[in-house]
């Protein structure tokens, strides 16, 4: 089934590409880019994937296009920082920052709390939509920390500064293999399928 991804994240887009791979969804981008200009006004991943989901299908509805959408929201929860940046965290410290400035501005409000008090955890929503049918909306979690520096080149977004400790690395220095096995948005897309898989 030709799914289209109302994501302009390139990782992201990659990811959501490995985990359906070997499914029944085709993912795929529109040939000429559909730029989604759209107010992320929810207060859960859940409202904000659904969002972008149903702004995905109207542009594409303009072009008469009649396919399944997807759409994906997450963001890094901090327990320190109260759930902070939570669905904020793409625009965390200001809209206009970079990812290295935003982990940066991350690590300096940690600044000075011990480890054992940096619990965190990455969360993902996926949306899907397909045509005159009910939109099916799951979640995915994975927990770790905040580390004190960044660990690791791989990955993207806030993965540097995230201890995941079964494997005792960041994110970002496990290999995609690796990452892609354990990540909130594998977890999200299994249980997707599964729901996908429920109503046939």
């Amino acid at each position: 089934m030709k799914t289209y991804v109302a994501t302009g994240n390139p990782g992201k887009l990659r990811e959501l590409k490995t985990f359906f791979a070997k499914s029944a969804l085709q993912i795929v981008t529109p040939r000429k880019r559909i730029e989604l200009d759209v107010i992320e006004s929810a207060p859960t991943y859940e409202g904000n994937a659904l969002i972008k989901a149903h702004a995905m299908a109207a542009a594409l509805r303009e072009r008469r296009v009649s396919a399944a959408v997807l759409a994906d929201d997450s963001g890094l929860e901090v327990e320190a920082l109260a759930g902070r940046p939570g669905v904020h965290s793409a625009r965390y410290g200001g809209p206009d920052l970079d990812w290295p400035t935003r982990r940066a501005a991350l690590l300096e409000e940690l600044r000075g709390i011990p480890p054992y008090r940096r619990k965190a955890r990455f969360v993902c929503a996926l949306a899907f939509l397909e045509t005159e049918r009910e939109p099916i909306v799951v979640r995915g979690e994975v927990d770790g920390y905040i580390l004190e520096s960044e660990r690791g080149t791989g990955g993207f977004g806030y993965d540097a500064v995230f201890l995941y400790p079964p494997l005792g690395r960041s994110f970002a220095a496990l290999s995609e293999k690796e990452k892609n096995a354990v990540s909130h948005r594998h977890n999200a897309t299994e249980a997707l399928l599964a729901m996908l898989h429920e109503r046939g």
